[in-house]
Parts: structure tokens; C-alpha cells; sequence
């Protein structure tokens, strides 16, 4: 398929079965609301909704920009779509760009991050054990790990857990706690729409497929990371966990 058709049809295809997923969790959250007493917007949703399909399609945007190559241009186009909408709405502390963390949060911040990694180096060694892990080409560039260090966690924690389950929370609250955390049903749902945007994956061939090491991975990391944002109140010590993880995984 063309470079063109399939820029634009395979994040549409990807949002579908993220969509999909995601449903049943959006009906029950809509319904918990209600029975609070909260009046929850279908047109905020579907605003959200179009955010996620935009952020997808971004990312597969391959400008001929010489000066910056993939895939640090789409992290950058993610990162600048996240705060476009930030801005535009004027949501910068509640969606938590803020240095403003207590000692504290900072402390559990680190040792969520140690835990996930041990959790990498665990799930590496028996995927290897199993003969399952990613083939080792020693072609790993001191330049991807910058870009590993640096855009992941910058980019996607300002679309996920920055635009999409901060305003989840508005709109749905967060009457639960969780180990010192306040969630409700924006950290689940965005919690599953960040591990399906990873899991379902189309080839240039337009062929849909499942990739099934996500559900170890992305799934576990992806709630631990929105998990840390409600804790510290701020999108950074998140940031910094996604990067460390993300390099982990690759080293490994």
C-alpha cells in the first residue's frame, strides 16, 4: 500500500481496536459516574477520542526534515499535539506540569522505578530462558539511547497520562485510593488504551496483528506509570521511570 494510504489508514484501523477495547470500560465508567451524581460529557469524550486518533496519526507523520530524522520527529510532533492541547485549554498544573512534588512522592517515585526495572530484567531473562526474547544485533546506537532517555517518556506521558487521564479525571473523579493514590476510572481506562496502542499494530501491508509481549509489558508498566502520576501529583517522575524502563528493555 502507498506511503500516503497507509500513513492515514493504519492509525485509523489502530484507534478502531483501541477504541473497541476500551468501551466496555468507558460504559462502566460512564455508569459509575451517573450513580454519582456526575454528569459526564459525551462531547468531552469524543473530544479526547479525536486527540487519540490525531496523536496517532502524528506519529507516523515522516516529514522530509533533514534536520530531524525519525523517531525523534514523531516524539516531538507527540510531544508538541500534547502541549498544544495543554495549552489551549490552559491545564498545565492539573495535567501535571509541575516541578511542585513533595520529598516524599519523589522517594516512592524512585523506588516505583527500581521495582519496574527489576521487573524488566526478571521478565527478560525468562523470555530468554524460554527462547522467546528479541534477538541481540548489537546494533544499538549511542544515539537511540539519548533519544531512549530523553523523548519516550516525554511525549507519551504528556499525551497518556498528561492530556488523556487528566481529563478523564475530571470528568469521571477519582473516589478510590490506591497505596497513597487517588484513582478512579480515567487511570483504568487510560491505563488499557496505552497498552492496546501498543498491542494492536499494522504492517505496511495493512495486515492487523496482535503483539502478545505487550500484555507483560506495556499493560503492567503503562498503570504503574499512571498509578505514580496521581501519587506525585506530576508528570515528571513518571517521565523519568518510562525513559529508564524503555532503555532497560532495549539494553536487555
Amino acid at each position: 500500500m502507498g506511503g500516503t494510504a497507509y500513513w492515514l489508514t493504519s492509525p485509523l484501523l489502530q484507534a478502531l481496536c483501541c477504541i473497541v477495547v476500551s468501551v466496555p470500560f468507558v460504559i462502566a465508567a460512564v455508569r459509575s459516574a451517573c450513580l454519582q451524581d456526575r454528569k459526564v460529557s459525551l462531547r468531552d469524550l469524543g473530544l479526547l477520542a479525536i486527540f487519540f486518533v490525531a496523536d496517532l496519526i502524528v506519529v507516523r507523520l515522516d516529514l522530509p526534515l533533514p534536520f530531524l530524522r525519525m523517531p525523534w520527529q514523531a516524539m516531538i510532533l507527540e510531544t508538541s499535539l500534547a502541549l498544544a492541547v495543554i495549552g489551549i485549554t490552559r491545564s498545565a498544573r492539573a495535567s501535571g506540569l509541575t516541578l511542585r512534588v513533595e520529598p516524599q512522592a519523589w522517594r516512592v517515585g524512585l523506588a516505583v522505578t527500581g521495582l519496574l526495572l527489576v521487573f524488566v530484567v526478571v521478565r527478560s531473562l525468562i523470555l530468554k530462558r524460554l527462547g522467546l526474547g528479541a534477538s541481540d544485533d548489537g546494533s544499538i546506537s549511542a544515539e537511540y539511547l539519548l533519544y531512549l532517555l530523553i523523548m519516550p517518556g516525554l511525549a507519551e506521558e504528556l499525551a497518556y497520562r498528561g492530556v488523556i487521564q487528566s481529563n478523564l479525571n475530571t470528568m469521571l473523579g477519582c473516589p478510590r485510593k490506591l497505596l497513597g493514590a487517588q484513582i478512579g476510572w480515567g487511570w483504568i481506562i487510560t491505563g488499557v488504551v496505552f497498552w492496546a496502542m501498543h498491542a494492536f499494530r499494522v504492517d505496511p501491508q495493512m495486515r492487523l496483528y496482535f503483539y502478545w509481549p505487550t500484555l507483560t509489558m506495556q499493560l503492567i508498566v503503562g498503570f504503574a506509570l499512571g498509578w505514580l502520576r496521581e501519587r506525585s501529583g506530576s508528570l515528571f517522575p513518571a517521565m523519568v521511570a518510562h525513559n529508564l524502563v524503555n532503555v532497560a528493555w532495549t539494553l536487555l
